[in-house]
């Protein structure tokens, strides 16, 4: 795929998965260039890094390009890949490109769908902690290595994998690490049983030798158990909280934005391990990333170091500020259902009032998910709404952020909101936000921009 191409043009170059290819690629030497109708940190990195970036889609952004990469999400119509197309230059997906850089070294991939961020981020800092110097594809911003991708000398390629176009399917692990499995993307796979078959198929195509490490508190994951067929020098590990797994958390403590647990597997107590991450979800997350690690055999007091110093990830429970009157701020990525459940359960361990302003993200997954997302925020104390963020979507008659706002206040009732634009949310912010409130912004979007301006106006009045 990469043969012959000198110079690597991306479209939509400013999307986390895009932006770090092409910022392993120029590491590797190549010669970088995308555009993107908006231009963000990632794309100033890219730049500042040497890579050509243009704002917007324009024909003779190509250049002398021989090799033209785009992501699901650009339209056949783009003017950049009908150029492409007319100069016959070779276009990839982005789903092609991750499994050509992953499937040609050993791999840990992750899959899922919740936690696979975390997870894969979790692993990363524990390879990197046993001086493994791992390649790193991660679907957001480490702050350990401040970006979301890390070009490493070592034999190991760490990648988040993406199963929302089925491009996961394209990768062949060494080690396949399973979060969980539930409805979303059915825009793409039409139905419950095409998804699962999807993660059946990635589940039984690992490398000799291979392991895969699966969550077996998730139901639908558990069924899965049952169907995998691996060859004789394959294996499987299991992990959970609830679950007879091989790999258990017990004595969990829940603590703010922490949690104490000892991790047992298969019956040896490894020790106790205190995770800087909020929430249950992140000990199933952290499970996965331990998992994994044993499966190469790395000792538990180099994972345990790891993951008790782990730096934290941008928009996954992001703790962007606080206010003199100590109204905290915090962003996250949560935009399904499940998540948005988790994410406010943990935030309940904080006590303090939850204000959540919610993003919806895509209007096929607010059609299809209409229902889940009406009952998915019971432990906020105020809930504020926006219209939806399309991500590159057509509109769908019908759905849009009022409908979502109609059938969430019929199952909470008071204290739901919905407004058309952020100059009418942050006014409701600083009209009735009090003292030691939890301010979280929730959604896929540009939602967490709502924070950073209020805590930028409040610091300004105070």
């Amino acid at each position: 795929m990469l043969r012959g191409a000198k110079s690597i043009h991306f479209i939509g170059i400013g999307g986390v998965g895009m932006s770090g290819l092409a910022k392993v690629l120029l590491r590797m030497g190549y010669q970088i260039s995308g555009s993107d109708v908006e231009l963000n940190p990632l794309t100033g990195s890219l730049e500042a890094s040497g890579a050509r970036i243009y704002q917007g889609h324009h024909p003779s952004h190509l250049g002398r390009a021989s090799l033209v990469v785009s992501s699901s999400a650009i339209p056949s119509y783009n003017p950049e890949l009908i150029e492409a197309k007319k100069k016959k230059i070779p276009v990839v997906t982005r789903g092609n490109l991750l499994a050509h850089l992953t499937n040609r070294s050993e791999s840990i991939v992750v899959a899922g769908t919740h936690g696979k961020t975390t997870t894969t981020s979790l692993i990363c800092c524990i390879l990197d902690a046993d001086k493994k110097d791992p390649t790193m594809f991660i679907g957001g911003e480490l702050n350990d290595i401040e970006g979301n991708s890390k070009l490493g000398k070592g034999e190991w390629v760490v990648a988040e994998s993406d199963e929302s176009d089925g491009s996961f399917l394209l990768i062949h692990p060494k080690i396949a690490v399973l979060t969980n499995l539930e409805d979303d993307h059915l825009d793409y796979y039409g139905s419950t049983d095409r998804i699962n078959e999807a993660f059946l198929q990635f589940s039984q195509q690992l490398k000799p030798g291979g392991t895969l490490i699966v969550n077996k508190d998730d139901t639908n994951l558990r069924d899965l158990l049952g169907k995998i067929r691996l060859s004789y020098s394959q294996k499987i590990i299991t992990f959970g909280v609830e679950s007879q797994a091989d790999l258990v958390a017990r004595r969990i403590t829940l603590e703010g934005f922490s949690c104490l647990y000892s991790p047992v597997y298969r019956g040896r107590l490894l020790g106790k391990v205190r995770i800087p991450l909020p929430g249950e979800y992140n000990v199933h997350n952290s499970l996965g990333a331990i998992a994994a690690a044993l499966a190469l055999d790395i000792p538990w007091e180099t994972i345990k170091k790891a993951i008790m110093s782990f730096g934290g990830i941008k928009r996954r429970f992001e703790c962007i500020g606080k206010t003199p009157s100590n109204i905290l701020v915090v962003n996250d990525y949560a935009h399904h259902p499940t998540e948005i459940k988790a994410t406010l359960k943990a935030a309940r361990r904080l006590r303090r009032r939850i204000v959540v302003v919610f993003q919806p993200h895509r209007y096929s997954r607010t059609k299809i998910l209409l229902f889940k997302f009406a009952h998915a925020f019971r432990e906020a104390d105020i809930l504020l709404l926006t219209p939806i963020y399309p991500a590159g979507e057509a509109p769908i008659p019908g759905t849009d952020g009022k409908l979502l706002f109609e059938r969430v206040k019929k199952t909470r009732g008071k204290d739901t909101y919905y407004f058309s634009s952020e100059e009418k949310i942050l006014s409701f912010l600083e009209d009735k936000s009090g003292e030691e409130d939890l301010i979280i912004t929730l959604g896929a979007g540009d939602i967490g921009r709502i924070g950073r301006e209020f805590l930028k106006r409040f610091l300004i009045s105070s």
